[in-house]
């Protein structure tokens, strides 16, 4: 019976060792999926920063464009009022209310 008991014995702890070593080997395995997990998860969010920044830099560069573009047209309408308003011939009303508003305005 002693035999019997040791042999017992022995084979539990031998089933606890496999048991062990088993479940180690499972956390192993699931601490890498882990870490791989988290490495492409890192990946995927450094890749999808790089095409917002992207994304970003392309929308101002358009939204610049346009601005100057505006600005450009604004420039080209005024220009062209300016150089209409000077040519035109001031009678000698207009002249004398231009002089009196203007050059005159200091001295009085």
């Amino acid at each position: 019976m002693s035999a019997d008991y040791t042999e017992t014995l022995k084979r539990i702890k031998d089933t606890e060792e496999a048991s062990s070593r088993e479940i180690l080997e499972r956390r192993k395995g699931l601490e890498d999926q882990l870490r791989q997990r988290e490495d492409a998860a890192a990946a995927s969010i450094a890749d999808a920063k790089k095409k917002a920044e992207a994304l970003v830099a392309a929308e101002v560069e358009k939204t610049a464009k346009a601005a100057q573009k505006e600005a450009d047209a604004m420039l080209a309408s005024t220009d062209k009022e300016s150089k209409q308003i000077s040519s035109r011939k001031l009678d000698k009303a207009a002249l004398k209310k231009v002089i009196d508003d203007t050059i005159l305005s200091e001295f009085k």
